[in-house]
């Protein structure tokens, strides 16, 4: 009995640990063109009790000529890789991660690991894509919709300018599936494995959407 009572107690400081905060997303996928001027996708951080954290880029995996800055939850310049914040109890905190590809497609992971009150440790990753493709017709695209993003193992596809053809690539380039729209009707794409997508809508040759799609 005394055994089970001390483990008890010892397991109550990882408990606490665990219930100080929580982070909404750890993996986060965006993409652009080599005409964006930068790239950003964000998270938050729920602060449950007062913290103290701690953070460091422990991973930049990126093409040489690209630039990246955080906020967390003030904006920091281009070349901090570290800091630290205190928040308050019952708090969400804005982190975000910008992209400056500055004309150079490619591919990169951006990984951050947070430390919570000396102990706690997360990890959050951003995947950058930057396509070289641009001309893209906006009109089109504004009607295009993928959703759910993510999704599980299911995407739903409406908009689609009859005539275009889709095709679904996944991260290494490969094509995971093609269709030929017929009508603007909603076209389902199913039983995709998780893993991030590349979508690619083209009509009369041209390009009209590209977009990162994820499924769980």
């Amino acid at each position: 009995m005394r055994l089970l009572s001390a483990l008890l107690l010892g397991l109550m400081p990882v408990l606490a640990f665990g219930q100080s905060h929580s982070i909404d997303e750890h993996e986060l996928f965006m993409s652009g063109t080599v005409e964006d001027i930068d790239i950003n996708i964000n998270t938050y951080y729920n602060a449950i009790d007062a913290v103290q954290v701690e953070w460091t880029i422990v991973e930049a995996d990126i093409p040489e000529g690209w630039e990246f800055s955080f906020c967390f939850p003030n904006c920091h310049p281009i070349g901090v890789v570290e800091a630290n914040a205190q928040f308050p109890a019952a708090s969400e905190q804005y982190l975000n991660c910008h992209v400056y590809p500055n004309g150079i497609a490619g591919e990169g992971i951006l990984r951050m690991q947070l430390t919570t009150n000396g102990a706690a440790q997360d990890t959050v990753t951003w995947h950058a894509s930057i396509d070289a493709v641009s001309g893209i017709d906006h009109r089109l695209t504004a009607g295009i919709q993928a959703f759910p993003v993510p999704c599980v193992g299911q995407l739903q596809l409406e908009g689609i300018p009859a005539g275009a053809t889709v095709v679904l690539q996944d991260h290494a380039g490969a094509t995971v599936r093609k269709l030929r729209v017929t009508s603007a009707q909603r076209n389902v794409i199913d039983k995709l494995t998780p893993g991030a997508y590349i979508l690619t809508t083209t009509l009369d040759g041209q390009i009209v959407d590209r977009r990162r799609i994820l499924s769980l």
